[in-house]
């Protein structure tokens, strides 16, 4: 399930050097991957590279810039693991 108005970019601008523009050192992409049976509420923002385990929930609002393992419950900017969910109850 997910929720309006979440973001997922793949993409990340490069950023390394100091002697180039930001504007002219490209772009990094990673997938990202939504594992089965995840819930992510209204105004998620996912990053490039994250993996959401199977199971998990991610509160409204939430900034997901790691992975997410299994049968999580995952809120906040940055967003963090606060419970597990039971598996199976």
């Amino acid at each position: 399930m997910i929720g309006p108005n979440v973001v997922m970019d793949t993409s990340r601008h490069n950023d390394a050097r100091a002697d180039i523009p930001m504007r002219e050192q490209g772009m990094t992409y990673a997938p990202i991957t939504i594992e089965d049976d995840v819930w992510i509420g209204a105004n998620v923002v996912i990053t490039s590279g994250v993996n959401i385990g199977h199971g998990s929930i991610i509160g409204a609002g939430a900034v997901v810039v790691r992975d997410i393992p299994p049968f999580s419950v995952a809120v906040g900017v940055p967003c963090r693991v606060v419970r597990k969910r039971l598996d199976g109850e």
